[in-house]
């Protein structure tokens, strides 16, 4: 870090004596620079720290733990900070809307005008955004698992409204430190502060951080799975391990299978068959809970317990993904995490080893899984990226020991992680902000009369649960049921609307242009809010 200030500070000279400005590509990597003043601070920053880090001295136990609470006290601070509160899309509002049903006692619920709408797929295009038509005609169902639904319902009715929105923050700072505690107990303290301070700084780990969704929650309940499992065990241990895994398992449910790495966590070390069967036995009822909760959701819901609201397993996986999958995420994991991470790779440790499998496990449940194009989908495997880490960690730091290096060059090099991180995972902060224009849309739909039909998507959702306004998906509205479909809903007397993001525009001009007259979409429209939506009356 020292030469790195050195490098710096050099550069900051040469724009001093140029007086115009530098720029330098190296690697495809495109630098330049016109205020020598932000180049002299960041240098004399990195040399300072460079240089105090050759004679750093890790303290003890205690104060590395303390040093790890507020790593994820901040955690937990930036999560309500900058994390939305809106209930938008289809996962947030989904998972949002999903909870207040079961506060209300039933996920059956009627569709609305689902008497009006007689055309094709009208029961699909009535529904919002995270819910599908149920196997009774007329009413509908969520389409996502129950796990992180039920949380969100049990904080709810504990501290009020904005209870479902801090349960990613909270989940976030217990991950946080539990991925310290877990690569203490594999290694040293040193290591788990490592893990946790690269877990912070992970750009995905800090974008799901901002919303309502289950990634988090489901990575939090496996690492706390995986830290009670460990020795010493008791009985208690190994029941709360099982129940952690069952919270796991509801939440996303084709993780099931990471029940088999931790089996072998569980027996570790075990004296005897009997003794490995006793802990199987207290681990695996209370985990076998939550696969039982699933297929009883699962048949009530969709009529299967291998039936998920995502739809058949047929339609979600399929061997040729396979490449595609591997390739995407080793080049999104690459680039957000940094090559620390591939270190993991080295482990030459048991429990090391052991996160390395658990990883590949969580890696196999995806590889044949419908591939997305946004570096945002690594959120799949985020359950093995505080496991990952912790093995880089174990590695980074038995290599520094080994060869005798400084203390610092662990500091430095969780430096670089924070500042990579946060610089990769820089737009998590602006997620509050942009997610808010589902609220100001929806402020402004409440104005239009209470029998109007808004034809939507992404904000299909938001509508209903902000302005108690009915939507129409456009996505299941074919091109040949457009006219009969609006024909219907005026025949029944609804004024029609039509609220379109950004992109939507050109799509539903796209969709329809063919089949109707869209000139009202040349002219103004009713209103465009935040910039970004555009809301149009329908004549």
């Amino acid at each position: 870090m020292a030469t790195a200030g050195g490098l710096v500070l050099l550069w900051t000279l040469l724009l001093a004596v140029k007086g115009s400005g530098l720029s330098l590509t190296l690697f495809h990597l495109q630098l330049s620079s016109r205020d020598p003043f932000r180049s002299l601070v960041a240098g004399a920053v990195l040399g300072s720290l460079g240089l105090a880090g050759l004679f750093f001295k890790w303290p003890g136990e205690r104060r590395l733990a303390a040093c790890a609470a507020c790593v994820a006290a901040v955690t937990c601070l930036l999560g309500l900070s900058y994390g939305t509160y809106v209930a938008a899309a289809a996962d947030t509002y989904g998972y949002v809307s999903q909870a207040d049903l079961w506060l209300k006692g039933s996920l059956i619920t009627p569709i609305p005008l689902a008497s009006e709408g007689r055309w094709r797929d009208a029961d699909w295009a009535l529904t919002p955004l995270g819910y599908r038509p149920a196997l009774r005609e007329g009413f509908m169902v969520p389409v996502y698992p129950i796990g992180l639904p039920l949380t969100m319902a049990a904080v709810k009715s504990a501290i009020g409204n904005w209870g479902a929105f801090v349960v990613s923050p909270v989940c976030g700072a217990l991950l946080v430190w539990l991925t310290y505690v877990f690569g203490r107990t594999l290694h040293r303290p040193e290591t788990g502060l490592l893990a946790a301070i690269a877990l912070a700084a992970s750009p995905v780990f800090l974008f799901y951080l901002m919303v309502p969704m289950s990634d988090l929650p489901v990575t939090a309940w496996w690492v706390t799975a995986a830290v009670l499992a460990l020795s010493p065990q008791s009985r208690w241990r190994l029941l709360m391990a099982g129940g952690a895994t069952a919270l796991a398992v509801l939440t996303r449910p084709n993780l099931v299978v990471l029940i088999a790495p931790m089996a072998v966590l569980v027996t570790r070390g075990a004296a005897d068959n009997r003794s490995r069967f006793a802990r199987l036995a207290w681990y695996g009822i209370p985990a076998a809970a939550g696969a039982l909760g699933v297929a009883v959701a699962n048949t009530a819901l969709y009529g299967s317990p291998l039936q998920s609201g995502y739809g058949s397993v047929a339609a979600l996986y399929s061997p040729r993904y396979t490449w595609s999958n591997l390739a995407q995420f080793t080049a999104w994991m690459l680039r957000t995490q940094t090559p620390f991470i591939f270190l993991a790779l080295f482990a030459r440790r048991w429990y090391a080893r052991w996160c390395l499998a658990f990883a590949l496990c969580v890696l196999a449940c995806y590889l044949w899984y419908l591939p997305f194009d946004n570096w945002t989908y690594l959120r799949f495997l985020l359950p093995a990226i505080p496991m990952l880490l912790v093995a880089a960690s174990e590695t980074f730091v038995t290599a520094v020991r080994r060869y005798a290096l400084p203390n610092g060059v662990v500091l430095a090099a969780a430096l670089i992680l924070v500042c990579a991180g946060l610089w990769q995972g820089r737009a998590a902060f602006t997620i509050g902000r942009v997610e808010a224009r589902y609220r100001a849309a929806s402020d402004v739909v409440r104005t239009l009369p209470a029998n109007a039909v808004v034809i939507s998507n992404l904000h299909s959702g938001s509508i209903r649960a902000y302005a108690n306004r009915m939507t129409l998906r456009y996505e299941w509205l074919g091109a040949d049921q457009y006219a009969e479909a609006l024909r219907t809903l005026r025949e029944h007397g609804h004024p029609l609307y039509a609220l379109l993001d950004g992109a939507e525009v050109a799509d539903f001009r796209e969709r329809y242009r063919r089949v109707a007259d869209l000139s009202w979409m040349d002219g103004l429209p009713l209103d465009v809010i935040n910039g970004s939506v555009y809301l149009y009356a329908i004549p």
